[in-house]
């Protein structure tokens, strides 16, 4: 296994550390710091370190180190994994001579795993690797051990691929062979030192492994020399500075020729972002009121408890009482908790009803289903809410289960209940919002963005029955300038886009009606049908359970589907004159569910016919969710080589409204980036799921959350 390195530079390093640490060993106490680099991964400059950055924390990057660019982002979880992507513009390359792409852009990601924590005798060690699943062209992968000494973090590693001075030409098969490839291959070892001179003030060194000569950007991916490299000196060094908690910036000069630089924007993902949350004004009911509840029969009693959730802003509102208990059904559109959320509803049954009324039965619904039976008395609740019972305690005296049934059965034992009283609704909703979607990577440019309005209306005919629109309306739209034609002759399912994208015409997203129904063993049901997306018209339909606290879950999923003309919002394409049909075994899990670790698998045929898999990983932690999809078809049925063999891949952040709100609003906006556009694994878009990829809604969620009812 051949070494690369400078021994007498390492040596000093080392030397270093020691002396600067002699005083301080003896009372050790690490004070470590996660430090960018130039680019989106934690290291000093060029060079990883063993650091990870902290859980749920996150990292967005800008650098520049001529020839390259950088503009990325990296995550923390569970104090022992880091990961990071990014995109690479080589300013020495133009990626397509003739089209205005412009310079090489690179797109790449990496992670980083601690193997070992530091501690007052062993140094903090990690493994990981970078570009070695994507394009191929930066790829490294390496051992690193960091050891605070005093206020001097030291860094040594071994480190393969570019960190050994390798040059790789890139490409998928290179990317994935090098990750795999023999571990004694050839290997360098690197090192530096961050020095602590401050809270704010960090001076560091390096000493780097990379061969600059020998990277893609000082050559080509033929290997011709585009940049020459005379210098010999294998140091970095230079200054980070935090400007703010959360702006960080970094000054560096790279082996005695080149200045470079970054700025990081750090902060950790938390439900209250950019505006603090008020205060929940207090209810308090007046004594006309208090009175009426008083003097009421069960009936009125249940119709005056829901209109006064209804006004608290709390939808889908129905009551019924007996002697001494309430029911309560409610959709949770007031907070972002649902455990909060039973707080409020409890707390405004408690200071309305009279004394008879000894328990609650709250129920939290999704539509017509409720997922979430809570079944309390009424002291119980008070001395909780005193902190006189904990939570555990509350919960000794209460139920909280999945679906209906249980408590159902109890309440109507007790006594004869009343009639559901229903809290009128606005049947008719809408919203408009802007939109932009973005196409990477096309020859034309890297980046190509089409914006518009979406006017969404739904309108509710009857009990458990949807009829949704949407419409779009473009205000600019580059995807006319887009080189980039269909893959497939006859199974070109998703990259016909431009037929339907390219135009600026108002479109026609969505026109479906949907309904919803709760069949025997708590099944839950839906049917669709109409226009589903600018592409497909048709039916769709699925079932779906929980079980055990929602800790997972089953279901079936099948859509029937032709393709819309391109040009007529209410006509189906003749050409191909063709149905396509999807059919799903959906299984959910919550696998960690204290940390929010959660997976879906979806198994079967997809929109092109082709049979396999997707898997689906995420964490939701903290009412943030970010995720991976990987899908796996037999690509036989394909004829363009692009699609054959083709393995589907993406990655997504979810976010609460709440960050950018005064309060704690439910809902969540989606971000997503795809690997490529191809046709297999494709689906359709439905106006609704029953399949779920969120533990936000389920019991076993709400009782470790059941803290949050003090909250309102």
């Amino acid at each position: 296994m051949p070494f690369r390195c400078n021994k007498s530079l390492i040596v000093g390093f080392v030397s270093l550390a020691v002396c600067l640490s002699s005083t301080t060993v003896m009372a050790w106490e690490s004070n470590a710091q996660a430090l960018g680099s130039l680019q989106s991964y934690t290291g000093i400059f060029q060079m990883p370190t063993a650091r990870v950055k902290p859980d749920w924390t996150v990292r967005l990057k800008m650098g520049t180190a001529d020839p390259w660019r950088y503009y990325g982002g990296a995550i923390g979880i569970f104090d022992r994994f880091e990961f990071h992507g990014q995109f690479t513009r080589v300013d020495t390359i133009q990626a397509f001579p003739g089209y205005s792409y412009g310079a090489n852009k690179d797109r790449s990601a990496g992670m980083r795993v601690v193997l070992l924590e530091e501690n007052e005798f062993f140094p903090q060690i990690s493994a990981g690797f970078y570009d070695a699943l994507g394009t191929g062209l930066f790829p490294s992968r390496y051992v690193v051990a960091s050891k605070m000494f005093g206020n001097v973090d030291v860094t040594i590693g071994l480190g393969q691929g570019i960190l050994a001075g390798e040059f790789r030409t890139g490409g998928l098969d290179s990317a994935e062979s090098f990750l795999t490839s023999d571990p004694f291959r050839a290997t360098s070892v690197f090192g530096g030192i961050e020095w602590y001179v401050s809270p704010k003030l960090t001076l560091a060194a390096e000493y780097s492994s990379i061969d600059r000569a020998n990277t893609y950007g000082y050559r080509d991916s033929a290997g011709n020399i585009l940049k020459e490299d005379d210098s010999s000196i294998p140091i970095n060094v230079g200054i980070k500075y935090k400007l703010t908690d959360h702006i960080h910036a970094t000054a560096a000069f790279l082996r005695g020729d080149t200045f470079a630089g970054s700025i990081d924007f750090e902060f950790p993902l938390k439900p209250e972002g950019m505006l603090a949350w008020e205060k929940t004004k207090p209810y308090t009911p007046g004594e006309k009121l208090k009175w009426e509840a008083e003097t009421s029969d069960n009936e009125r009693l249940a119709a005056l408890i829901a209109k006064q959730l209804g006004e608290q802003g709390f939808g889908n509102v129905s009551a019924s009482c007996t002697a001494d208990a309430v029911w309560v059904e409610y959709e949770n559109t007031l907070h972002l908790s649902n455990a909060r959320s039973f707080g409020h509803v409890a707390m405004v049954c408690d200071k309305i009803l009279p004394l008879r009324i000894e328990k609650f039965y709250l129920n939290i619904k999704d539509g017509i289903t409720v997922l979430q039976s809570f079944k309390t008395s009424r002291s119980a609740f008070n001395s909780f809410m005193d902190s006189t019972l904990d939570k555990d305690g509350l919960l000794t005296f209460s139920d909280l289960n999945l679906y209906k049934g249980k408590n159902w059965k109890d309440f109507q034992q007790d006594s004869t209940p009343s009639k559901m009283v229903y809290e009128p609704d606005d049947r008719f909703n809408y919203s408009i919002t802007p939109k932009i979607q973005t196409f990477v990577n096309n020859k034309t440019g890297f980046f190509k963005h089409k914006g518009f309005l979406r006017a969404k209306a739904g309108y509710k005919p009857w009990y458990g029955g949807d009829i949704l629109g949407e419409l779009q309306w473009t205000l600019f739209n580059q995807y006319d300038e887009l080189d980039y034609v269909p893959l497939e002759k006859e199974n070109a399912v998703r990259t016909d886009l431009l037929d339907y994208e390219a135009q600026s015409t108002i479109r026609i997203s969505q026109l479906a009606l949907e309904q919803k129904v709760n069949l025997p063993l708590s099944v839950q049901g839906r049917f669709a049908a109409g226009i589903f997306e600018s592409a497909y018209a048709g039916f769709g339909a699925e079932v779906f359970r929980y079980f055990n606290d929602g800790l997972w879950g089953a279901g079936f999923e099948s859509e029937f589907v032709r393709k819309r003309d391109p040009d007529n919002n209410f006509k189906l394409r003749d050409d191909p004159d063709k149905w396509y049909s999807t059919a799903f075994f959906n299984l959910y899990s919550q696998i960690l569910p204290s940390q929010g670790i959660e997976a879906g698998l979806t198994i079967g045929r997809f929109l092109a016919g082709d049979l396999g898999f997707q898997i689906d990983l995420r964490r939701s932690f903290k009412y943030f969710t970010i995720g991976a999809w990987y899908t796996k078809t037999d690509t036989d049925i394909f004829q363009s080589p692009k699609n054959r063999g083709t393995d589907q891949k993406g990655v997504y952040i979810r976010f609460p409204l709440s960050i950018f709100k005064p309060n704690d609003k439910p809902g969540h906006l989606s971000y997503s980036i795809n690997s490529f556009t191809r046709d297999p694994g494709a689906m359709v878009r439905q106006p609704d799921s029953l399949y779920p990829m969120s533990p936000w809604s389920t019991p076993n969620h709400t009782k470790r959350t059941l803290n949050d009812m003090r909250k309102f």
